[in-house]
Order: C-alpha cells, then structure tokens, then sequence
C-alpha cells in the first residue's frame, strides 16, 4: 500500500514536471511577475523617501521664512525705538513744549502745596543694614529636641513595666 502511494506520488510528479516542461511561458511569467514585484517595491519605497523629503524641505524653507521674519520684525522694533528716543530727546522736548507756550521757570518761581497726612513712598529695606548678627536663640519644646531613645525611656518603658507587672 506504501508502495501504491509513492507510486502515485511519483506519477504526479512527473505530470507537473512534464506540464511544466511543455509551457516554458510559465517561467517567464514567474521571472517578470518577479521583476515587476520589485519594481513595485522599489518605486514604493522611492515614493515614501521623495515625500519625507520633499515635506523636510517645506519644513525647512518655512522655518527660513520665520526667521527672516523674525529678523525684519527685529529690525522694525530697533527703528521704532529709535524714532522714539529722538522724540523724546531733551532737545525736542523743549521745543514742544515752547511751541505749547510753556517757558523754563527758576526755582523761586515754583510754589509747593503741603498736603497734611500726606506720607511720600519709602524705599523698601531688602537687606538689614550692614553691622554685627545677633543669633537669637529659639527655644523649642522637649518634644523637638528629644531622641528616639529618650522618647522609649520615658513612655514606652514604664509601659512595659506596668503591663508585666499586671500579668499573674
């Protein structure tokens, strides 16, 4: 029966060999469909790279874009802080205020309001004054100071004692 069945096996194979053999155009298939295979793959994995690289670059230039951006907006601030030191220059200020008919005064000229109750703003103390450091001692509780060992001598030791005592 073994024997049958290699038998058969056998026969098999010599018809697939044998079909196989009589249609050569099957290899080339298999051998086209082969390179078209990697064809595809090839062009896939060319495709994915070019769109990475083609989304970096338009990244890149947007970012370039920023910066110069940056720069002008640098430059626009730089120009208007300049424009703006110029107006307020002492000199410009005076013929301003000249052309507003106001004129310089001497001190003898000016009068001062006191106002009662009126405190002017002090400057805040951020630091004690310069000079010796007193160390003020603070004193603490028992409780703070005490060890672990101290703590057991005094609470949990005569505990002890009482519970053994009590024990018959």
């Amino acid at each position: 029966m073994l024997a049958d069945l290699q038998e058969v096996n056998v026969e098999r194979v010599k018809n697939i060999t044998q079909a196989y053999s009589q249609a050569p155009w099957r290899k080339q298939l298999m051998f086209i469909g082969l390179f078209l295979l990697i064809v595809v793959f090839v062009a896939l994995v060319a495709g994915i790279y070019l769109d990475v690289t083609a989304r970096a670059a338009t990244v890149g230039r947007e970012i370039q874009l920023m910066q110069s951006e940056i720069e002008d907006l640098k430059m626009d601030n730089a120009d208007l802080m300049t424009k703006l030191a110029a107006l307020n220059s002492t000199q410009v200020m005076q013929e301003r205020a000249r052309k507003l008919g106001f004129e310089p005064i001497e001190r003898d000229q000016v009068t001062f309001v006191v106002v009662p109750g009126y405190v002017p703003p002090q400057q805040p103390r951020l630091a004690p004054p310069p000079g010796p450091v007193k160390a003020v001692a603070a004193s603490l509780p028992a409780e703070f100071t005490e060890s672990l060992f101290d703590w057991i001598r005094r609470y949990a030791l005569p505990a002890a004692s009482r519970f053994l005592e009590r024990e018959p």
